[in-house]
């Protein structure tokens, strides 16, 4: 029993408290004859899954701009409103969007790192909650909560689940492109920057990317976004005289994340220009030939 003086714990046949010697006056009170059940398990996985409800509605509703609320003030109120009103006058196109189940899909997908854990472990402890309450009825009970909390945390794990296994190859995709723009991006900013300054200055293009030094461009990006080195190639021989040749175009190409020229992931440009379908496979041999002559 618990010493109503200093609440340390002691023995009910010992009749003094060991701690602050407080001594008994009388028997201890009967246990009550009716105990209420233990309900903290059960309620504590209905929270869970609480959390993880209330959560993924306000990201899917206040979220991207709060375009889904809305969109769902006008459904639900119509264009009679002053709100309503105001927010068609700001966009006039929110009866025709199309958008619940995407960012559903997308809040669902940003969510699921933390919904995933959190729902398995809602799922743990109505589990628990339902074994304690069917082996032990007198002192745990919620059993039927518990089982309707296990079924809602299951189905929000699997739903969850789902979502962010089948986002793995967008993810990717996505990843991939965000890479390929930026080499894109890096070999625009060596054409502006360099190559054209450089064409600006002399009349042609160089003759290798060291060339650049003569205009001040070595800031200019010289490898890719997978620091592969760019292979530079002037062509079109405009003019020689002598030991110098000039050139009126030139073909730039980044070996793509395999660091291989030839294969089907490389990005090439020509004269400042993307282009795709180019065929890089003989570009360590290659000669230079002329293809124009200078106007």
């Amino acid at each position: 029993m618990v010493c109503p003086c200093c609440g340390k714990v002691r023995k009910i046949s010992d009749h003094e408290c060991a701690s602050c010697g407080a001594c008994q006056v009388g028997e201890p009170l009967a246990p009550p004859d009716i105990m209420l059940p233990k309900l903290k398990l059960s309620l504590l996985a209905l929270f869970c899954m609480l959390v993880v409800i209330v959560a993924f509605l306000a990201l899917w509703i206040f979220g991207n701009d709060m375009k889904v609320g809305r969109v769902l003030l006008v459904y639900l109120f119509g264009d009679s409103t002053i709100l309503t009103q105001g927010l068609l006058k700001a966009d006039p196109k929110l009866p025709v969007y199309r958008i619940f189940a995407y960012d559903a899909y997308h809040a669902a997908f940003i969510l699921s790192f933390g919904t995933i854990p959190l729902s398995f472990f809602a799922a743990w402890l109505a589990r628990r909650a339902a074994h304690f309450a069917q082996t032990n009825p007198t002192n745990f009970g919620g059993l039927k909560l518990a089982k309707i909390s296990l079924l809602l945390s299951s189905a929000l794990f699997i739903l969850f689940s789902t979502v962010a296994i089948t986002s793995i190859p967008g993810v990717i995709e996505r990843g991939r492109q965000k890479r390929l723009a930026a080499t894109r991006a890096m070999m625009y900013e060596l054409h502006q920057q360099a190559l054209q300054k450089y064409y600006k200055e002399y009349g042609s293009y160089p003759q290798d990317l060291a060339d650049l030094s003569r205009v001040n461009a070595e800031s200019a990006p010289q490898t890719d976004y997978w620091q592969h080195v760019f292979t530079y190639l002037p062509v079109s021989v405009i003019a020689s005289r002598g030991s110098a040749i000039s050139f009126s175009n030139y073909k730039l190409v980044s070996a793509g994340p395999d660091g291989k020229l030839g294969t089907d992931d490389d990005i090439t440009m020509v004269d400042g220009v993307i282009v795709s379908g180019q065929d890089n496979s003989d570009l360590p041999t290659t000669i230079l030939t002329p293809e124009k002559t200078h106007q």
